[in-house]
């Protein structure tokens, strides 16, 4: 054995050789459980409290909410009732100003109608009027060209007759 197993020896004798140390908790098992006891029961009432005062908070929510829903029901139905008004005298304007309208436009194409008829009575008779000058205009150049031969042929006659061709 050498100098290193000695100081084992040494250290494991030392060891031995004091007395046993008792472990003792600092507080008896039963000091503990009294005080869980104690902080469970705290607890408990803590959340019994704690449920009283949900049950209360629900119910104010449920009182929260039906006055709430009766007061949108009723602003629903005055606004529904202002809407349908609205409604209404604008409708009845609509149609006022469909009806003038309607009967502005049925004059307007009544009148637009009566000039129009007229007008095509005025085409119609100038058509015809044009239409009987063009047929005095052709009768008048059938005169014409009877008359241009007329003169061609005395014209004709002076020339022929000026040389004495005839």
């Amino acid at each position: 054995m050498g100098r290193y197993d000695c100081d084992q020896l040494l250290i494991w004798n030392l060891a031995m050789a004091l007395p046993a140390v008792k472990y003792e908790p600092e507080d008896p098992l039963e000091d503990r459980v009294a005080r869980l006891e104690v902080n469970v029961e705290h607890i408990q009432k803590d959340v019994s409290e704690m449920k009283v005062d949900i049950r209360r908070l629900n119910d104010k929510m449920d009182g929260i909410d039906e006055k709430l829903t009766a007061k949108i029901d009723a602003v629903d139905q005055k606004l529904t009732a202002k809407i349908d008004g609205v409604d209404q005298k604008l409708t009845a304007k609509i149609d006022g100003v469909e009806q003038r309208l309607t009967a502005k436009i049925d004059g307007v194409d009544q009148r637009l109608t009566g000039k129009i008829d007229s007008l095509k009575d005025v085409l119609t008779t100038l058509a015809i009027n044009m239409e009987k000058q063009f047929g005095m205009l052709r009768t008048a150049r059938a005169f014409d060209r009877v008359w241009y031969l007329l003169l061609t042929g005395a014209m004709l006659g002076v020339v022929a007759r000026a040389f004495k061709w005839i």
